[in-house]
């Protein structure tokens, strides 16, 4: 009885409670971990739960689709009647008979771990979501709680930034009393440091750091100010210490217009899906297409990889209005070249073909390079 009690306790971990934990710590990653234990407990199982169930709907969704897209036959020992007898006894503190379990336990295993990865990358994507498009500086309900983050990196919370430029890096001037005297240092901000609890400032870290001294006379008047390098990679300023603080944001180039920018990003995730795609696939019986083997699986996977990273180089050269340059040339040849590999891999064309192919596209490639126009470079203008 206590083995099956445990057995329950152990499934409802792993399928309630850990997916949604692996959610939200791959969504408050990078400057915003420490969010991740900023609520009340019962706030936290709460969402681990509903993010669990996304992960397990979204899982079961595309493995469901990509059974129908691709004819493929996976998890098959999963279906109703091999889940009822499963879920079944356990839900009457029973376990499930062992010729069940010896069936199915690898598709288990398989679905388990693919709700795990799903959980994780969509986390990963949603973070990525969040921070690329600015949706946290456009609109509360999505911004994290490090409030220092949009201070120091000059979000446009802060201000209304009608220029759209991109943010560089931060200087700041940080008056410190030292205990002995008032010391202004001034620095590029490269670190910070918060607080577990309230998302306070503890330590600013300073590159390229100086410090302004008064030299005063006898009567304690301020004679002069000297500014003084302090040498050393990364200064670091305690927030104690700290009086007052003053940022000051240096920009680059403009960003990129609006539906540029949302075509390559959405063409960045195309790619990486494909590919991951074209990774899963290994794993599954190919031979339907001829892709027999370690090296007939190999093959593909390097063709693949060809075929999307060209043609990935190739639709991102729209957004610069390239046309019948060596940028857009060469990828649309490899492209080709990439096809004609498949086409005898999969026993289309010789394989001696696709080599002479090759070889003529390949050529093509060299002449155009040899004589693309040269192109003078001139600095841009200092900041």
């Amino acid at each position: 009885m206590e083995i099956n009690i445990a057995l329950n306790a152990l499934i409802a971990v792993m399928l309630a409670i850990f997916p949604g934990f692996l959610f939200r710590k791959c969504y408050y990653s990078g400057e915003f971990t420490k969010q991740f234990n900023q609520s009340r407990d019962i706030d936290k199982i709460l969402w681990n739960i509903f993010f669990s169930g996304f992960g397990i709907l979204s899982t079961l969704l595309l493995v469901v689709s990509f059974k129908r897209i691709t004819g493929l036959e996976i998890l098959k020992s999963l279906n109703y009647e091999n889940i009822n007898k499963i879920i079944i006894p356990i839900s009457k503190n029973d376990l499930p008979a062992a010729a069940t379990i010896e069936n199915t336990y690898i598709d288990i295993l398989t679905i388990v771990s693919l709700i795990y990865i799903f959980s994780i990358f969509f986390g990963l994507m949603c973070h990525w979501i969040v921070r690329v498009f600015r949706l946290d500086v456009r609109f509360s309900l999505f911004r994290f709680k490090n409030y220092w983050f949009y201070y120091i990196h000059g979000g446009s919370i802060l201000y209304n930034n009608k220029s759209n430029r991109k943010h560089e890096f931060t200087i700041a001037d940080v008056l410190c009393n030292t205990g002995i005297e008032t010391v202004l240092y001034k620095g590029i901000v490269s670190q910070y440091t918060i607080s577990k609890e309230g998302n306070n400032l503890e330590n600013l870290f300073l590159t390229e750091a100086r410090a302004l001294i008064k030299v005063k006379d006898d009567n304690g008047q301020t004679i002069e100010v000297r500014e003084r390098t302090i040498p050393g990679a990364a200064f670091c300023i305690p927030n104690n210490t700290i009086v007052n603080l003053n940022f000051f944001y240096v920009y680059k180039k403009e960003r990129p217009q609006a539906f540029d920018q949302f075509y390559l990003y959405s063409l960045n995730i195309f790619f990486i899906l494909a590919f991951t795609s074209s990774i899963i696939l290994l794993f599954f019986d190919l031979s339907r297409f001829n892709i027999i083997g370690f090296w007939g699986k190999t093959n593909y996977l390097i063709l693949s990889l060809v075929f999307l990273t060209n043609l990935r180089l190739l639709l991102s050269n729209f957004v610069k209005k390239s046309v019948l340059t060596i940028d857009v040339v060469s990828p649309i040849l490899l492209i080709f070249a990439s096809l004609s590999f498949f086409a005898s891999l999969i026993d289309l064309i010789s394989i001696w073909y696709a080599v002479g192919i090759s070889m003529i596209l390949f050529g093509i490639i060299g002449f155009f390079r040899r004589n693309k126009p040269t192109v003078k470079v001139e600095n841009d203008a200092p900041l």
